[in-house]
């Protein structure tokens, strides 16, 4: 195994080769993912390109011959127990000549949408990686979790032989989160339940506090440059489509666009790839070739005939939905559109007709991996939150509550040191407002904004 010096990236070719591993896609940092990591097969060498520990891009090669080449390939199916209770559960692992890990792949990881619903053998032919498998020449073996012949590997080894697109926060934010945590808990103990005044220990809560919120506003600045530098390692779109929402249906919920949908959601077609990039930046990735692509673009019309919905269909059978035609074709402009990316979609044209009752399930137009609006501007304000950190929901609050002790215990602490009160008091303040004034703007924006519908006679956001 080898690590690709990361510099040269611009050397590389931008559209790695078919069949390719595409990660599950994620808002937030998850669109950097979903253009840069990508498992293939070079030709000589099992390719990862994934995100590092900082943030950066690499690529590490897994060599297919030799001592430590990849020899062949175990899955490791769940017992029934496991799978019920667990999503995702199952494993696929890559072992050298002698038996031993070389690496380790949890297919939910590489699936575009939909994995939390798949069972484990799903999820592997979804993934693509027996195709992935079959063009490397890697035989492929099955084994349960309870049986003998299964790795038994320790926790901290299993994480350094996973093949991951990456974290999508950094890990070097998640480390730091967990640090200052750490760190405050343990100052918030002691002055709390000692209702001792030692300003030292005051300041150092503070500061602990208010560090939480500044890192997470520098992550997100540097998230906004790093998607931006690798929307650029994409090829040029052969085409880009923008959403044309007809006039909202009677009685039919969900059905109006908003103003967040149709300025953020985009269809783009790469050489051999289709983005869809729903309201909230999430970014699907299909391939439109090779032995794992799509081998039809599917047009669905209901039982008078008009157009509902687009999809892809693979050979397996799989159908994989695009969007519905009244979100994204229904509207002026439209028919031109949908023209425009049917010529680009290097695949087959056909057109399916769906029963009332099929047009009953939401999933039929509207499923995983395509993008449309949500039904109720709550939701969509919850989807549009910056990615969870290690903090997961209550992150906003538990920092906002560190801050406004800083301020509370300023007090006690003043009766040794007005100075140390007084800085705690500011970094108190500070910390609330730079919590509390991104969140205002969130919901503001999305109620004045983002979340107003757009009609047929207001297209224009």
């Amino acid at each position: 195994m080898s690590i690709t010096d990361a510099v040269r990236l611009r050397d590389r070719p931008r559209t790695p080769p078919e069949p390719a591993l595409r990660p599950a896609a994620e808002p937030g940092c998850g669109a950097e993912i979903s253009v840069w990591s990508r498992l293939f097969f070079d030709g000589k060498t099992l390719v990862l390109r994934s995100r590092g520990f900082f943030g950066e891009r690499r690529e590490t090669r897994y060599p297919l011959s030799g001592p430590r080449g990849v020899s062949r390939a175990l899955l490791v199916f769940p017992d029934a127990e496991t799978a019920n209770r667990e999503r995702g559960a199952g494993e696929v692992w890559l072992l050298d000549a002698s038996g031993r890990p070389v690496g380790r792949l949890l297919p939910y990881q590489w699936i575009p949408a939909g994995a939390p619903w798949l069972n484990f053998e799903e999820a592997v032919q979804r993934s693509g990686i027996p195709a992935l498998f079959k063009a490397c020449g890697i035989p492929v073996d099955r084994t349960g979790q309870d049986r003998a012949d299964a790795p038994r590997e320790p926790w901290w080894r299993k994480l350094t032989l996973l093949l991951s697109p990456g974290p999508a926060l950094p890990l070097w934010y998640q480390a730091l989160r967990i640090a200052l945590g750490a760190v405050w808990f343990l100052a918030f103990t002691v002055l709390y339940f000692s209702e001792a005044s030692l300003p030292w220990l005051m300041l150092l809560a503070a500061v602990t506090a208010f560090l939480a919120p500044v890192a997470r506003l520098a992550v997100r600045c540097v998230t906004a440059l790093r998607n931006r530098s690798a929307a650029r390692l994409d090829p040029p779109p052969l085409v880009e489509v923008t959403p044309c929402p007809g006039p909202p249906e009677a009685g039919g919920e969900g059905t109006v666009a908003t103003r967040r949908f149709v300025t953020r959601s985009v269809l783009r077609v790469f050489p051999g790839e289709l983005s869809v990039v729903d309201p909230y930046g999430a970014d699907v990735r299909r391939a439109l070739s090779g032995p794992a692509g799509a081998v039809a673009l599917v047009r669905m019309t209901g039982p008078d005939g008009k157009p509902v919905g687009v999809e892809l269909r693979y050979a397996s059978g799989v159908r994989a939905p695009i969007g519905a035609w009244a979100d994204w074709f229904a509207g002026p402009g439209g028919e031109a559109a949908w023209h425009r990316f049917r010529r680009a979609v290097p695949l087959p044209c056909e057109e399916r007709k769906v029963s009332a009752v099929a047009l009953s399930y939401a999933d039929l137009t509207r499923g995983p991996g395509a993008a449309f609006p949500e039904p109720r501007a709550k939701e969509a304000r919850h989807a549009a939150y910056f990615t969870r950190s290690i903090g997961a929901v209550n992150s906003t609050l538990v920092m906002m509550i560190s801050s406004g002790f800083s301020i509370w215990w300023a007090p006690v602490v003043r009766i040794e040191s007005a100075v140390a009160a007084w800085t705690s008091v500011f970094f108190g303040v500070a910390g609330l407002l730079l919590q509390f004034a991104p969140w205002c703007w969130h919901h503001l924006s999305s109620r004045l904004h983002f979340e107003r519908p757009v009609f047929r006679k207001d297209q224009s956001p």
